[in-house]
């Protein structure tokens, strides 16, 4: 894994406050096509500086750029608020997952080496505790970020892909000798929640999907919690 410390910038500490990212990595893009693959590496710097200068400058107003890192479409990971720090990046999931931009717009498809990166990022946070899962930017908030593209990599499994090299260990099954990396790489499951025709998923994009639907159902046990904290508080008001 090839990173660059935000130090290598010039950059100093962020000001960001700290957090303790343990739920999964979110996939993030620019939003403007950029066509870094074309250009030289430096153009990839160029552009992080000025992101950062951007996020703090009079329209965001951001205390730092507000990514936790970035790949680069050459597969090199750059710093941005790193870790254990929270982000302007995603609302509803700033301290509680990590971020990642591909530095890139809709009409751009990530390169091999710029999916590696991500991998590998991603298994680096895990040995430290992050959970698996990966999500876009438009799961926590409605927006086009991180654009069809990379949200399509990211429903079927592309970047919770082990990193290439990475071992992983044989899990007999009931059903027949299949390893984990079979199912991760290979095979499918087949899910059928009522709909009319079943669906073959890869394990990864099933695991994934599993994940959304906790975090819809928390929201709307929230929504219920908080109504039913305001009918107390009516309650005890009206008993006054």
């Amino acid at each position: 894994m090839q990173i660059v410390k935000r130090s290598e910038f010039g950059w100093g500490a962020t000001g960001a406050s700290s957090a303790k990212p343990t739920r999964g990595l979110v996939i993030h893009y620019d939003g403007s096509n950029q066509r870094l693959e074309n250009k030289p590496h430096g153009a990839c710097v160029v552009y992080w500086k000025n992101t950062r200068s951007f996020h703090r400058g009079p329209s965001r107003q951001w205390v730092d750029i507000g990514y936790s890192f970035g790949c680069c479409p050459h597969g090199v990971i750059f710093e941005g608020r790193g870790e254990g720090r929270a982000q302007a990046a995603q609302p509803g999931g700033n301290t509680t997952w990590y971020s990642v931009t591909l530095m890139s717009g809709p009409d751009e498809t990530p390169t091999e080496a710029q999916i590696e990166a991500v991998r590998e990022l991603r298994a680096y946070l895990m040995g430290k505790g992050l959970g698996a899962a990966v999500k876009g930017h438009r799961d926590f908030y409605s927006t086009s970020c991180p654009g069809d593209r990379l949200y399509r990599l990211v429903r079927d499994g592309t970047f919770a892909k082990p990193p290439k090299g990475s071992k992983t260990t044989p899990i007999s099954s009931e059903e027949g000798d299949v390893s984990a990396q079979d199912v991760i790489h290979g095979k499918h499951i087949v899910m059928n929640k009522g709909e009319d025709a079943e669906k073959k998923v890869s394990l990864a994009a099933f695991l994934q999907e599993i994940e959304t639907e906790q975090d819809q159902t928390q929201e709307r046990l929230d929504r219920i919690e908080a109504k039913l904290d305001s009918l107390l508080v009516k309650l005890d008001d009206a008993s006054k």
